[in-house]
């Protein structure tokens, strides 16, 4: 068995070694490089964080600068991307300008701003929000420059700050088509002298492997030292070949969990429910968590919870997702969000406030959370819990959010609280159905951050699974959460361990995540829960596992 384990560590590290040496080096470490630069905290900066690390992950050297030291961030740099600049300031105007007059190039992100726009050379048409779902899925390009440009782009939209081009001086190079493929006629980027312009934001929701071409794209266009087309698709064939020769040598593990969280409610496929089950099936998943339910939001024909904007509009999700998974052998979970609201409507999350039933912070700030002590609140979370139960015939119930906010005042008993809370949800959930909670992974910190006191459900057989939120990049710590799952044989055969493949907290590759489905059956753990269903997964992660570990 040392034998064994010692060469299993050998495969791993040989290759993490060739897919790594097939990007080292791609470009000097001193090279002039980009700067991604966030005019707000928040949103705005998360979202320059995904932009930094695609491009990092192409290897092009990038620095991340917040708006009040723009000018230094733009000295040495010869592509800046503007994120959350709607409407810029005249100083922040004069440093753009400048650093156009000698010679920089901009990427801009979703801005309303006629002054930004003249130094782009594009015409706004100001903001538009979606009439209809999924009015911007994707984006296809009509360009063959830059070099390295994809042809289409999945992200779906729900607003745009809309421009158009201005002959002599810009161009349109792609647009919005809507999830049937029909073009919106919608402007999705431009392009001129100056560089590019998008009408929103490109989001970290899937497709990340292209969104990551694009950016780069850009610039090889501006500085094509730092990256060209042929160099990438080199080395991108060269590391497709190293995992897939690991991949390939992983074996199955029978009665193993292989689960996936569906966070939009709607499937891969929003209308096509069949496709996503039948793609779920081919790759080996035993199990779905959908999330079709909240405090705020449900996305069947709930009496009990305000009905989302998505069931008035697309239907009964559940109902969809269980006529597809029929005959197909996964088992479907319904995933409850218990107190939180924060996917309902501003109106549904404003009712509970008037109920009384919502937390606020530390400093007396409205939260969209709900207090876990009262009882009005907890009744009702129960009441939806039977009443899909009633409605639909499931595989189980899956709770979330199953604990305090982390910013809000908390009693003495509070882990007491959530604890008697899920002992009570225990004896609605109708056997055989399978009762399964995600978790904090970080125990026993999550007792006292939020009293979610799960190793103390599984010693009293409280749930039948917990899915602790193990998500990390970083194997060491990673292994040392599963060390802990692992302590007792009984918790571990009941512990399904959440990975992070595209969570705000990690982003995995396939390598990653076959390490650490390898690190996971080390410890005997149920299985795996991936999170979450998007098109990173379904092209970057599922066919990997299917060679051979899954």
């Amino acid at each position: 068995m040392r034998l064994v384990a010692h060469k299993a560590r050998q495969w791993i590290a040989a290759a993490c070694v060739a897919v790594s040496a097939v990007f080292a080096a791609a470009v000097p470490a001193h090279a002039a490089g980009v700067v991604v630069v966030s005019r707000e905290p928040g949103y705005y900066a998360s979202l320059a964080k995904h932009a930094a690390r695609w491009l990092k992950e192409q290897q092009i050297p990038c620095e991340i600068a917040s708006a009040d030291r723009l000018g230094p961030a733009l000295q040495p740099a010869k592509l800046a991307l503007l994120i959350g600049f709607n409407e810029p300031g005249d100083a922040e105007m004069k440093e753009l300008e400048a650093f156009r007059s000698r010679g920089g190039r901009l990427v801009v992100f979703y801005s309303a701003s006629p002054r930004l726009a003249a130094l782009m050379g594009v015409r706004p048409l100001g903001y538009k929000a979606a009439s209809y779902p999924g009015q911007w899925s994707r984006m296809d390009f009509n360009v063959r420059f830059p070099e390295g440009c994809p042809k289409t782009i999945l992200q779906t939209s729900t607003v745009l700050q809309r421009a158009e081009a201005i002959p002599g001086k810009s161009r349109v190079m792609a647009t919005w088509s809507d999830r049937s493929g029909k073009s919106t006629g919608d402007a999705a980027w431009l392009s001129s002298a100056s560089g590019y312009w998008m009408t929103h934001v490109l989001l970290a929701d899937g497709d990340e492997a292209l969104k990551a071409q694009l950016l780069a794209a850009f610039v090889g266009s501006v500085a094509p030292e730092l990256w060209n087309y042929a160099g990438y698709r080199k080395r991108q064939a060269a590391a497709d070949k190293a995992t897939s020769d690991f991949a390939s040598r992983q074996t199955r593990r029978p009665g193993e969990i292989h689960a996936v969280w569906e966070h939009s409610g709607c499937g891969l496929y929003p209308g096509d429910w069949p496709r996503t089950m039948r793609l779920l099936k081919e790759n080996g998943v035993t199990d779905l968590f959908v999330n079709v339910a909240g405090a705020g939001f449900a996305h069947y024909p709930s009496n009990v919870l305000p009905r989302s904007k998505i069931f008035e509009q697309e239907g009964d999700q559940l109902k969809a997702c269980l006529a597809a998974a029929k005959g197909s052998g996964i088992r479907v979970h319904a995933w409850v969000l218990c107190f939180t609201a924060t996917r309902g409507s501003p109106g549904a999350v404003e009712a509970l406030r008037k109920r009384g039933w919502c937390l606020k912070t530390r400093d007396g700030q409205p939260t969209e959370y709900l207090d876990p002590s009262n009882a009005d609140a907890r009744a009702y979370i129960l009441k939806a819990v039977d009443e899909l139960q009633e409605k639909y015939r499931l595989d189980g119930i899956h709770l979330d959010f199953v604990r305090w906010y982390e910013r809000s005042a908390k009693p003495a008993d509070a882990a007491a609280i959530v604890s008697r809370f899920v002992a009570s949800a225990k004896l609605h959930v109708k056997r055989p159905l399978w009762f399964t909670t995600a978790v904090l992974g970080k125990y026993p910190a999550c007792v006292a951050s939020v009293g979610q006191d799960w190793v103390g459900w599984l010693g009293s057989n409280t749930v039948d699974y917990v899915v602790p939120m193990d998500y990390t990049e970083d194997s060491t710590r990673f292994e040392e959460y599963l060390k802990q799952h692992a302590a007792l044989k009984t918790h571990a055969r009941k512990t399904i361990a959440g990975i992070g493949v595209t969570a705000n907290e990690s982003r995995l590759s396939a390598l990653q995540v076959i390490n650490q489905l390898r690190l996971v059956r080390k410890y005997n753990l149920a299985g795996v829960a991936l999170f979450d269903l998007d098109t990173t997964l379904e092209k970057q992660i599922l066919p990997y596992l299917k060679m051979g570990i899954w």
